[in-house]
C-alpha cells in the first residue's frame, strides 16, 4: 500500500502558505455556529472538540478558538481539544502554535490540548467521547494510491480516462465511508461533525472540479520532467494526485445509506471560495508575487505526495527534483498567469450522531 501523503510541508511552511485554507475555514463560520447550536452538550459542562487533519495548527487555532467561544456561550466549562493528524505531521510546529500568540489557550487557559497521531480513516480516540468534530481542507485526501492505475497522460480525477476515474472514485468512496464510520464511533450521542473539503458540481455540464486548473499546471510540469528524463513514465502513469473533490451526492451517500441509523444529515452544500492569490493579482497586477505565492501554496500541500509518488523513482535527489518541479510552476505562471485558475467549490457537510 502506498500512502497518499505523509502530511503537509513542515517547519512552518504550510502555515505560512495556507491563506486559501484559512479563507475556507472563515467561509464556514455560520455553519460552525449552526453545528454548535445543534450539538447536545453533556450535563456536566465537559466537552471535547476534535479537529481532524490539524496540520501545523495555525488554521486550527482559529476554528477551534471559535468553537470554544460558541461552546462557552452554551455553558461548556471544561473543554478538551483533540488535535488529530498523521504520525508524520509536524507536531513540533503545532506545539509551538499552541503556546504562541493567537492560540485558543490565551482565551481558554483551562482547555486541555491533546494530540492524536493517527490517520483519520480509522478511529483516533475513545468511543462516544467527542462532543464536536471539525475538519477543514483535509478530508478530500485519499488514504492511498488506487490500485492498478494506468494514466499515461493525466494526474487528476478530472482528466483521468473513464475506467481509471472509476478506480479513483471507488477509492474515494471507500475512504469517505471509513472516515464517517470512525467519526460515528467517536461522537457522543447528539455530537456534531462539520467537515469542509474540496467539492464538485457533478450534475453540471461541463462539470466543475475544484482545483482542476491548478492540476492542469502541475500535470504540464510533470510531463516536462518526463520529457527531460527526470521522472520515469511508468511511475507517472501509476500515480494520481491523491485528492478527490466530492459532489453533494457523494458526500451524503454514507449518511443516507449504510450509516443512516447512526448519523443524521444536517447540511450538505457547495460554496465558492475565491483564490486569494488570484484576487491579489487582479488588484495589484504583480505577476511575480502571484507566481511565487500560488506556487508556494501548492508546494505546501503537495510536495510530500509528489516526492513519494513521482520523485522517489526519478533521476537524482527527490528534493532537487521537487525544486525543479516548482521552479517550472513559477516559470509557467509568470509566462501565462491567466491560464491556470484555482476554481474552487468548497463542500461542507454537517452530521449529528443519533
Amino acid at each position: 500500500m502506498t500512502k497518499a501523503t505523509t502530511g503537509m510541508k513542515g517547519d512552518g511552511y504550510y502555515d505560512a502558505h495556507s491563506s486559501f485554507q484559512s479563507d475556507v475555514a472563515a467561509s464556514g463560520a455560520a455553519l460552525l455556529k449552526q453545528a454548535v447550536d445543534a450539538t447536545r452538550l453533556p450535563a456536566d459542562g465537559g466537552v471535547t472538540v476534535a479537529d481532524y487533519g490539524c496540520g501545523e495548527g495555525k488554521n486550527s487555532m482559529a476554528i477551534v478558538g471559535s468553537a470554544l467561544d460558541l461552546l462557552a456561550g452554551r455553558g461548556a466549562t471544561e473543554p478538551s481539544v483533540l488535535h488529530s493528524d498523521l504520525p508524520t505531521n509536524d507536531w513540533d510546529s503545532l506545539a509551538a502554535n499552541l503556546s504562541g500568540a493567537g492560540s485558543y489557550l490565551e482565551k481558554h487557559p483551562n482547555a486541555r490540548a491533546l494530540f492524536a497521531p493517527r490517520g483519520f480513516f480509522e478511529r483516533v480516540t475513545a468511543r462516544a467521547s467527542v462532543t464536536l468534530g471539525t475538519s477543514g481542507s483535509a478530508a478530500h485526501w485519499l488514504s492511498r494510491q488506487p490500485a492498478g492505475l494506468h494514466m499515461p497522460d493525466a494526474l487528476y480525477r478530472s482528466d483521468a480516462p473513464p475506467a481509471e476515474r472509476d478506480k479513483i472514485l471507488a477509492q474515494a468512496a471507500s475512504d469517505w465511508l471509513d472516515f464517517l464510520t470512525a467519526r460515528a464511533d467517536e461522537l457522543q450521542p447528539g455530537g456534531v461533525l462539520l467537515v469542509q473539503m474540496l467539492g464538485s458540481d457533478g450534475n453540471a455540464d461541463p462539470v466543475r472540479v475544484s482545483a482542476a486548473g491548478l492540476l492542469k499546471l502541475m500535470n504540464e510540469c510533470a510531463r516536462q520532467m518526463i520529457e527531460d528524463g527526470d521522472v520515469p513514465q511508468d511511475a507517472y502513469a501509476a500515480y494520481c494526485f491523491p485528492v478527490v473533490p466530492r459532489t453533494i451526492e457523494e458526500a451524503a451517500a454514507p449518511v443516507n445509506g449504510p450509516l443512516a441509523d447512526r448519523l443524521e444529515l444536517l447540511h450538505c452544500g457547495l460554496t465558492a471560495v475565491p483564490s486569494p492569490y488570484h484576487v491579489a493579482l487582479e488588484k495589484t497586477g504583480d505577476v511575480e508575487a502571484f507566481a511565487t505565492g500560488y506556487t508556494a501554496f501548492t508546494r505546501a500541500f503537495s510536495e510530500t505526495s509528489l516526492r513519494q509518488g513521482l520523485f522517489s523513482t526519478g533521476k537524482g535527489d527527490p528534493a532537487a527534483l521537487a525544486d525543479r518541479f516548482f521552479a517550472l510552476m513559477v516559470e509557467k505562471l509568470t509566462a501565462n498567469p491567466g491560464d491556470y485558475p484555482f476554481d474552487d467549490l468548497t463542500l461542507a457537510i454537517t452530521v449529528r450522531r443519533r
